[in-house]
């Protein structure tokens, strides 16, 4: 993993993770690549995502169907997990890794949508900051980033942004423990505990991160015992016909075991 940044040229992020986190960055990059867009791809600036609500919304219903307005908050909170798996991983690796503040202001970073879904992020070349030890500065870039995006998610329906704070949360918790596997990182210096913790250490409320995963005793004997799960379901059964639950929905703890023998996710 290398830590070498020419600020000058664009790098894609992958170039300085691990082999296991390379993967979630390989469309992540510092400044703009020099490859051209595909055909299908439109470049906007973050901070104006909102005005592309439709488009998002067009781009669940072809991949889960269901109405764009009945199924608006299912839909895009399906939407919110593809964005999040480009920028929590850009986040976690920056702070919890690199130990380096990244900015990530929707102001200064690019998106780019292919029929609606995410499948860049572009942040400017000067974005990756120099290494510190402050634990809160290293992921303010990663919380304001989140926050933005969530409160432009939430104005577009009727959804709570803990659903969507639990969907992020849910990714970040697995990245953080993918990243104590790594040889030498399995004391991440209190990283977890202080981005899980019960309250922001920035002002002191309520954090919305908070333990995002449980791991719960199940009812059940078809569920394994501890049961992995997210503090706040998805709703993306509110879409007509996705019926199977993911792995980690808390609502797979309050099943009856002939409902739960149905579903795939514990098959």
């Amino acid at each position: 993993m290398s830590q070498d940044l020419a600020s000058s040229a664009s790098q894609c992020l992958a170039a300085f993770a691990p082999a296991s986190i390379a993967p979630y960055l390989q469309n992540v990059w510092l400044g703009a690549p020099d490859h051209a867009l595909e055909t299908n791809d439109v470049s906007i600036l973050l901070s104006s995502l909102g005005a592309h609500r439709n488009t998002l919304l067009d781009a669940m219903v072809r991949h889960y169907g269901g109405d764009a307005e009945l199924q608006a908050r299912a839909l895009l909170s399906q939407w919110s997990k593809y964005y999040f798996g480009l920028a929590a991983p850009a986040g976690i690796l920056a702070a919890r890794l690199l130990r380096r503040p990244l900015d990530m202001s929707p102001a200064r970073t690019r998106l780019v949508l292919r029929e609606g879904m995410p499948v860049a992020l572009h942040f400017t070349a000067d974005a990756l900051k120099p290494r510190t030890d402050n634990t809160a500065l290293n992921y303010a870039g990663l919380l304001e980033h989140l926050d933005a995006v969530i409160a432009m998610l939430a104005a577009m329906t009727r959804i709570a942004p803990r659903v969507l704070w639990s969907n992020v949360g849910n990714l970040l918790d697995y990245l953080m423990e993918q990243c104590a596997l790594l040889p030498g990182e399995a004391d991440d210096h209190g990283d977890a505990a202080w981005l899980f913790g019960s309250t922001s250490s920035a002002n002191g409320e309520p954090n919305p991160l908070r333990t995002p995963i449980r791991q719960m005793k199940p009812r059940s004997v078809l569920l394994p015992n501890p049961f992995r799960a997210r503090r706040v379901c998805c709703v993306r059964y509110e879409i007509p016909g996705e019926t199977q639950l993911c792995s980690s929905c808390p609502l797979l703890l309050t099943m009856p075991d002939e409902a739960l023998a149905l579903q795939e996710a514990i098959a």
